[in-house]
């Protein structure tokens, strides 16, 4: 019996060392402005939160964008929402990026997206950049 159960640990070890590890909220939210940090073309982090609300458990960031930048800011912030909330140990339902503007009469624009169509689009790169614009994010005003 104890023979099986060396196997059997033996069989199953490799996969959980394979596994992604899992963060908390206060980890994630600590690594975020890192992951700005490194790249020298993306747009100014201005705050990040992850909190409950009635859809689900939302990843958002608050970003300043540059109005000649504003897609390549909004990508970059995708790519870094999706990146990060999928290493989260509870699974975030929503994603949101917070535009503000360098133009102080434009109001901050609001994009809501689905964290599962936008991680399957960012992460594991399926579909096309237009049907995860058109399908999965949407945009507000504040």
């Amino acid at each position: 019996m104890k023979f099986k159960i060396f196997i059997l640990i033996n069989l199953i070890a490799p996969f959980l060392y394979a596994a992604k590890p899992k963060f908390n909220d206060n980890q994630i939210i600590a690594m975020t402005p890192h992951y700005f940090e490194r790249n020298h073309t993306s747009p100014e982090l201005l705050g990040v939160n992850i909190y409950k609300s009635r859809q689900g458990r939302v990843y958002q960031i608050d970003i300043q964008v540059d109005r000649n930048r504003i897609n390549d800011d909004l990508s970059f912030a995708y790519s870094a929402l999706t990146n990060m909330g999928q290493y989260a140990k509870k699974p975030i339902k929503q994603l949101i990026v917070v535009m503000h503007s360098d133009n102080y009469r434009n109001p901050p624009q609001v994009c809501i997206g689905k964290a599962k169509c936008s991680i399957d689009f960012w992460v594991h790169e399926k579909g096309e950049y237009q049907s995860w614009y058109k399908d999965c994010i949407h945009f507000k005003e504040l």
